[in-house]
């Protein structure tokens, strides 16, 4: 009996035993896996976990710090927070959204469509002679003052100068004694025709009075011509000098609308009949001469449209017609003298100036972009194509003719591509630096 309960309790304890022991295996194994995915979290997006492996029945898996610790991936660390640096491309601009606004970068697709036919001359810009005044005085003498000055627009009649005349104010006092001696022959003629109605006189002495009348009338007439032809009549101006107002002063006035172009007196200078003293223009419209080549007149009429564009003012283009055309070939130079008239807003074409003249003698469908987007360097023409917001490349280009803004593409660009028309010469400018920092020169030469 006592062997029996000896043996169940031995029994018992190892049941106990073992169970402690399982308990102690399963709480291993969970802080073994719990312990594994902490330290290999970084590696666990990479590779696939392994499932731990779960101990045989009875068996105690080893404690964590028993286990052989995995070497920290460094080098892997190391390179997935190091960013390889991007190659330039040869010929290509990157810009910041914030770069882009600064540089007002403003892009037009090429366009597929008619483009003016033209063909070129040059000329020279002169006044339209229809509307050109030289002002001279009739009468010498001496100016006692100057009413216009350079640039000024004056009205039709109003006062450029006044010169006080020595021969002016002879002619008036001639004009007045032929007045006088008219005046008296008209009293005597008229008495003399009351004394001949009275039977006092004869009809001969009548005669005689009335011829004598009639001579006075015309030494009257040609003294009054003469005064209206120095320039006489008309009020002077407020402003001019106490001193010029004998009634001897002449003023020079505008017979035309216009600016004063030129002026040739000083106050106090002598002046001579017929001299030249200002010259007055109408500036809103020019005169264009040019040569027409023989073989270009079968395309060039008169009413035909023309383009004139000048040195000075690049980009700018005015409107002007041929109006002329002449009858007979030069037989030395082999063309015909033309004449364009060209508006003139603003005044800002100005006479002498050298024109090229385009003249319109047809269309025809091209590829077209706006020629602010053309830039040269090195002897080549390209533009720069938006590849992506805030990227631009440079491509190589042909031109062609030019009309109303936009230039002819012949080689290295394809419709709609996105073309840079407005701040391309700061892309220039960030291109070269790139260059000489060692490479980003080039750009795509071939031919779309």
């Amino acid at each position: 009996m006592r062997m029996r309960l000896s043996w169940t309790r031995w029994l018992v304890i190892t049941v106990v035993i073992l169970s402690a022991a399982g308990l102690l295996g399963w709480w291993y194994v969970h802080e073994g896996r719990e312990h594994d995915q902490h330290a290999g979290h970084d590696h666990a997006q990479h590779t696939e976990t392994k499932k731990p492996e779960t101990p045989p029945s009875g068996q105690v898996k080893p404690a964590p710090e028993a286990l052989p610790q995995a070497k920290p991936d460094h080098d892997h660390d190391q390179h997935a927070d190091t960013k390889k640096p991007e190659t330039p491309v040869p010929g290509q601009v990157k810009l910041t959204p914030e770069a882009v606004h600064m540089a007002k970068i403003e892009t037009a697709p090429v366009r597929l469509g008619p483009l003016d036919n033209r063909v070129s001359f040059t000329g020279e810009l002169v006044f339209n002679e229809e509307r050109l005044a030289k002002i001279h005085s009739r009468a010498p003498g001496r100016v006692v003052q100057i009413v216009a000055d350079y640039g000024q627009v004056v009205k039709p009649g109003e006062v450029l100068a006044v010169i006080d005349s020595v021969e002016l104010s002879q002619a008036q006092m001639g004009s007045r004694q032929a007045a006088a001696k008219f005046n008296a022959a008209q009293k005597a003629y008229d008495r003399a025709r009351l004394l001949y109605e009275g039977k006092a006189i004869s009809r001969a002495e009548l005669q005689e009075r009335q011829a004598r009348l009639e001579v006075e009338r015309a030494d009257l007439d040609y003294a009054q011509n003469r005064l209206r032809l120095l320039g006489a009549g008309g009020a002077l101006p407020a402003s001019v000098p106490k001193g010029a107002r004998s009634g001897a002063s002449v003023a020079l006035r505008s017979p035309i609308a216009g600016r004063v172009v030129d002026r040739k007196v000083t106050p106090g200078l002598m002046v001579k009949e017929d001299e030249d003293l200002f010259t007055v223009a109408d500036t809103s419209a020019l005169w264009c001469f040019v040569q027409i080549p023989e073989k270009d007149l079968p395309s060039v009429n008169a009413g035909s449209q023309a383009t004139i564009t000048v040195s000075s003012l690049p980009g700018e283009e005015f409107p002007g017609r041929v109006d002329f055309l002449a009858d007979m070939v030069d037989k030395a130079t082999r063309t015909v003298r033309a004449r364009i008239r060209v508006d003139n807003p603003g005044s800002r074409l100005k006479a002498g100036m050298f024109a090229n003249i385009a003249v319109k003698i047809g269309q025809r469908t091209v590829l077209s972009i706006p020629e602010t987007g053309v830039l040269a360097a090195n002897g080549e023409l390209f533009v720069f194509v938006e590849m992506a917001p805030g990227t631009y490349r440079k491509h190589l280009i042909k031109t062609g003719t030019k009309g109303g803004g936009r230039v002819e593409v012949l080689e290295g660009l394809e419709a709609e591509e996105p073309v840079v028309a407005q701040g391309g010469f700061t892309l220039k400018s960030e291109l070269e630096k790139g260059v000489s920092r060692g490479g980003l020169g080039g750009g795509d030469g071939h031919a779309h």
